[in-house]
Parts: structure tokens; sequence; C-alpha cells
């Protein structure tokens, strides 16, 4: 069974605030993890494996380097626990957050067996020398 590197980041917040900041720290976590999940209320999971390589630095230091911008870009001090496979899992399922391609890896999967070589044309087409774009508000381009 191969270890995974999966973390557990929660808001330090009041209690009594209303605020939820888990919409926003997923926002800035999924900057370094396709696989971020948002938890309950000021919760938000990570995995982190595989992306050592990746970033050239180890977990701990990807760590801070998340837990520093989200200190920057929200505000208020956060928490990081290690936590078990079956939790995120188990959040993953829960979450309703649809998957967009934020990682070299997921966007070499969705290309994998495409060939990239131009395929030459059977019938040619005659195209003038000159063809003059207009695109709006910048103007004209040659």
């Amino acid at each position: 069974m191969s270890s995974r590197a999966i973390i557990r980041i929660t808001a330090s917040a009041q209690k009594d605030s209303r605020i939820n900041y888990s919409r926003r720290m997923y926002a800035i976590v999924r900057r370094y993890t396709p696989e971020a999940v948002e938890g309950k209320e000021n919760e938000c999971f990570a995995e982190l494996t595989g992306l050592r390589t990746f970033f050239k630095m180890s977990y701990a230091e990807m760590v801070k380097k998340i837990i520093k911008d989200l200190r920057a870009e929200i505000g208020v001090s956060f928490s990081v626990k290690i936590t078990t496979a079956s939790i995120f899992e188990g959040a993953m399922k829960n979450s309703k957050k649809v998957k967009s391609i934020s990682t070299y890896k997921e966007i070499n999967t969705l290309f994998s067996g495409t060939s990239f070589v131009a395929v030459p044309r059977r019938t040619q087409a005659r195209l003038p020398r000159r063809v003059r774009l207009t695109v709006p508000y910048l103007g004209k381009v040659k």
C-alpha cells in the first residue's frame, strides 16, 4: 500500500463569525493541486502526492507556501493536519464541485494518444495574399 500526502486545512475564524472561508480556501489550494475538496465550514482538503517533483520542493515547503498564500489573501490564521485517505475520499463524494484541468499530469492524460502532426489536405484552397482582420477594441491588425 502506497502512502499518500493528504492534508486538512482549517481556518481558525471566530465561532460567532458567519463567514465561510472554504470556497476561497479551495480556490487558492487549487493553484497547487487538482485534488482539492471543500470540506465542512472553514475546511479544505488537498492531496499533494507526487507534486514534489513538479514544484521542486518538499511537502513541508509546499504546505508552508500554501498557508502563506492563504494568510496573505484571506487574512485569518490556518491550521494544517495530515489526514487519512478515507476522510479525503468521503469529502470528495460529498463535494459537488466540477473538476477542471489544472496540472500537467491531467493535460497529458487528456491528450494521450493524440497526434499533433499536421495532416496534408487533399484539396488546397487559394487564400488572398493579404488578409486584414479586425479585432474589437484593438483596431485593425495586419
